[in-house]
């Protein structure tokens, strides 16, 4: 019994070194790959090839659906309420509101929280340029984030099953 439960504790870490590792590799990508495009915000696909980055390519393919979706409707809610925005908390609420129920209603799962964030990043960080630059510039580089994120789990798994398939 001992041994099946030391042979499950090694897999588990195993694995998630595995998913440590992909996830590693994955926002490190994403990260050097907009300093060399010179986006402004690479820090911003790091976090997405973060965040979508799960143990099986099709939760990845999922959460990055998530994130795509709340990110498009964050960045077109958050330059709405950012025109309208005026230091007005209550239109802050209004923008993050409005993008959650919508999310809600399309069936995104967990789309709407994303899109809270980027109205909150659209509406309350500093930024230099106008808010649909902000906008457009947080959707590209979260966008990026998912691509790269979901570019790593597929050769991952197109890696690790050959390398299985040479072992055998």
């Amino acid at each position: 019994m001992t041994d099946s439960r030391t042979m499950a504790s090694v897999n588990s870490s195993r694995l998630n070194f595995q998913q440590g590792l992909r996830t590693a590799v994955a926002a490190a990508l994403a990260y050097w790959l907009t300093e060399l495009l010179r986006l402004p915000g690479g820090y911003w696909a790091a976090i997405s090839a973060i965040v979508v980055m799960q143990s099986e390519v099709g939760a990845t393919l999922t959460a990055s659906y998530d994130r795509f979706a709340g990110t498009a409707m964050g960045a077109i809610f958050g330059w709405l309420t950012a025109l309208v925005w005026h230091d007005s908390i209550v239109m802050f609420a209004v923008g993050v509101l409005v993008v959650m129920v919508l999310c809600s209603a399309l069936h995104y799962k967990n789309a709407g929280r994303l899109g809270g964030v980027t109205v909150a990043i659209i509406v309350l960080a500093p930024h230099a340029g106008p808010a649909w630059q902000v906008a457009g510039e947080r959707f590209l580089e979260v966008s990026f984030g998912i691509v790269v994120s979901l570019v790593v789990a597929l050769a991952w798994t197109k890696l690790s099953s050959l390398i299985h398939d040479i072992k055998m």
